[in-house]
């Protein structure tokens, strides 16, 4: 009687991890679903240990290339835009830039972000996961840390928590990065931040 109990048992619990497992795939965002298929994510490529910990190192006068994903099956008729900051003791433009592929400098626009454009139109092949990157070079000046975030540093409390998440810890929630008429685009607080060390 033991044996069939643990029996079931097993089976009872290989069918629920299965379920969670399968709860978990590409479509949980739902682009099959018309109410979010414009409702995208954005985020770093590197989920580290999903605490926000992953960090980067530069050296003076190098450039440290910084992974980032946006999450959208299949195409639109339309290109979306997402945003990213950065936050740091150290000055932009005196200290490190922010710099395209080819080294030329970008600009923040009036809130401090930097806008970073994904196309969306045209044959998808990317299965879901679009990749492009950050590049931060350091102007060999000064040593430190900068912050960057797919969230305003602003609305980031001082124990490093998304203020907008109302605290929680239960799991990712999805926060607004650019919401308008056409689509929106969400990040995840598991993976809003990375830490580049210049050296």
């Amino acid at each position: 009687m033991k044996k069939i109990y643990h029996i079931i048992a097993c089976a009872l619990c290989t069918m629920i991890m299965g379920m969670s497992l399968s709860s978990c795939s590409d479509d949980a965002w739902g682009n099959d679903n018309p109410e979010t298929e414009n409702v995208f994510y954005f985020g770093f490529e590197d989920w580290g240990r999903l605490n926000n910990g992953v960090g980067y190192t530069v050296a003076q006068g190098q450039t440290v290339e910084i992974p980032v994903q946006f999450w959208c099956a299949g195409s639109r008729a339309f290109d979306a835009e997402a945003f990213y900051y950065v936050d740091s003791s150290l000055t932009l433009g005196t200290d490190f830039l922010i710099v395209d592929a080819d080294g030329h400098q970008l600009q923040q626009d009036a809130k401090g972000a930097f806008a970073m454009t994904w196309q969306l139109t045209g044959t998808d092949t990317t299965n879901n996961h679009r990749v492009q990157h950050i590049y931060l070079k350091a102007l060999n000046v000064a040593k430190g840390d900068v912050t960057i975030t797919t969230f305003d540093p602003k609305d980031v409390d001082a124990d490093g928590k998304v203020r907008i998440s109302n605290g929680s810890t239960d799991g990712v929630i999805y926060t607004p990065n650019n919401i308008n008429s056409q689509y929106e685009v969400h990040c995840l607080t598991q993976n809003y931040k990375v830490k580049v060390t210049i050296q």
